[in-house]
């Protein structure tokens, strides 16, 4: 017996303190107030490399050890000496230049933007902030919920991407496909005019199935569509010569975009086609076995 099923949803388918206290990573603490402390602020997008100059440093300066520290992160990233530089995070993407002390994104990526400080020669305070800004794509957003539909038109509803990564959203990307399996038909789109989250879609045909996603888009491009959770099976055997025994596990929860509404199971002889699928709608969430 073949045996597929569908998940049932509604959808078709600054940093700002006064005083930064953080652990190093060798036990002593820092503590200082970043009020006083100029603030320098940079900007790139991602995918491009870019190199924070270190504060107070120039071509003159005598310098025998230096750190680079994330504030928003709180953890330390470059450790350098006289005989020796450490790098302790990305040190596959991020490096300190010896000529100026400056530290290298090669790339930078969204997850770089934060506040920054060098600290020269262990002095207990730095001279400045670099605020480095790595503008992206948004996070996608959420997955459409219907608000209300006709047998020729729905009207969609989402919520909006978490982060634009310093870049507003212009408008929206509806992706419509027929049916709920397959690949999405992207010359299928329509566009939205704004940012706005709700969209009424027209020209729909009676009695057919329609499945919906959403992308974002800003100056940068098109965000990724909203990953789609699926359940997993943990058994399935025959119980006798006519019925079978599933159970499953819900998809993760972060991964259920709509309101969850239960599962369809679809079953068919293994030896025939898919003409022959039968279907069986559960309408409550919390089952997870079946005997069929």
């Amino acid at each position: 017996m073949c045996i597929m099923w569908t998940l049932l949803t509604s959808f078709l388918t600054v940093l700002s303190v006064l005083t930064v206290t953080f652990t190093t990573g060798f036990a002593e603490r820092r503590n200082f107030d970043v009020t006083s402390l100029h603030t320098e602020i940079i900007t790139v997008k991602a995918g491009e490399n870019k190199s924070l100059p270190c504060p107070g440093v120039n071509e003159h300066s005598l310098v025998s050890a230096l750190e680079w520290f994330t504030l928003t992160h709180q953890i330390k990233l470059v450790e350098f000496a006289s005989d020796s530089t450490t790098v302790w995070d990305h040190e596959h993407r991020i490096s300190l230049i010896l000529e100026n002390y400056a530290l290298n994104f090669h790339p930078a990526v969204a997850e770089d933007s934060g506040d920054y400080i060098c600290l020269v020669n262990s002095r207990p305070k730095p001279d400045g902030i670099i605020r480095f800004i790595v503008k992206d794509v948004p996070d996608p957003p959420g997955r459409p919920l219907f608000m209300s539909f006709t047998s020729r038109s729905v009207n969609l509803s989402w919520a909006p991407s978490q982060h634009t990564h310093y870049s507003p959203i212009i408008n929206y990307v509806i992706h419509v496909r027929v049916g709920e399996e397959g690949e999405w038909d992207e010359m299928d789109t329509v566009l939205t005019k704004n940012n706005e989250t709700i969209y009424h879609i027209k020209n729909l045909h009676p009695y057919t199935v329609y499945s919906f996603r959403v992308i974002a888009v800003n100056e940068l491009g098109e965000s990724q569509p909203m990953p789609t959770g699926k359940p997993t099976i943990t058994t399935a055997h025959n119980t006798s010569a006519s019925a079978i025994h599933i159970s499953w596990r819900a998809p993760p929860s972060d991964m259920i975009h709509g309101e969850f509404l239960g599962y369809r199971i679809a079953y068919r002889p293994r030896d025939m086609g898919n003409e022959a699928f039968q279907e069986v709608y559960i309408r409550d969430p919390s089952v997870e076995v079946i005997h069929f």
